[in-house]
């Protein structure tokens, strides 16, 4: 998946990077599909780390094992003439996962909820992670602020289509990855992100304040995301 999202990245910022170019209001880092006047067709992309919070004693989250992928092909832009200010929706798609430290214990669904229980006696290289793929509407208003700083704050709906846990491990000499489905997270959730631009390179901060799971399906925990967009 990560690789699929970096693939589709690079090949739209080559063949859009022709928009991008004579644009005197766009930042060069900015991929522009199409544009008018006041309206705009924009393409995004966000990558960073989820800090989970508020967690269940004996869950240990690895902030550096825990990823945040945000791709939006399509973005609406309307900038009022004259005007400073820019309102924004989109269509995209989020993955995250969140992983478990290394130390021997891993998510395992018993009786329909996600729980904790130890990997295999003797076992190694351990990595446990929960997963959620999700469409979602990012809806966002930016200011700027001078010629080269801009701040947008804005609530993300995330309609979440899938979600799995994923242990892999080794024993006996041999490697083993078990994909566990139908984890039942909740379907839909809502963030609020922010992000900083500045000379073109955004830092995004997202704060995640619904449970993954639905209610007695799983631990209970919030995540904070910091990371690049452009």
């Amino acid at each position: 998946m990560k690789k699929l999202l970096w693939m589709a990245l690079l090949a739209v910022a080559f063949s859009a990077n022709a928009y991008a170019d004579g644009d005197d209001e766009k930042k060069e880092t900015d991929i522009v599909l199409s544009k008018s006047k006041n309206h705009s067709l924009e393409m995004h992309f966000g990558a960073g780390v989820n800090i989970v919070s508020g967690a269940p004693d004996g869950y240990e989250f690895a902030t550096f094992s825990s990823w945040d992928f945000q791709f939006t092909p399509f973005q609406y832009e309307y900038k009022p003439e004259g005007a400073s200010q820019t309102y924004s929706v989109g269509l995209g798609f989020n993955w995250r996962n969140y992983g478990l430290k290394d130390n021997n214990t891993c998510f395992e669904k018993i009786d329909d909820v996600v729980m904790l229980r130890e990997f295999p006696i003797n076992s190694g290289e351990h990595a446990s992670k929960v997963h959620t793929f999700a469409i979602n509407i990012p809806l966002l208003f930016t200011q700027n602020i001078g010629k080269n700083f801009s701040i947008s704050v804005g609530p993300i709906v995330n309609f979440n289509v899938s979600g799995w846990v994923t242990n892999d491990y080794e024993l006996n000499n041999k490697e083993f990855k078990v994909t566990t489905r139908k984890i039942g997270q909740r379907p839909v959730t809502v963030d609020i992100m922010g992000i900083f631009d500045i000379y073109g390179l955004g830092v995004f901060c997202k704060y995640s304040p619904m449970n993954v799971f639905k209610k007695d399906r799983g631990p209970e925990f919030r995540s904070f995301t910091v990371g690049l967009y452009i």
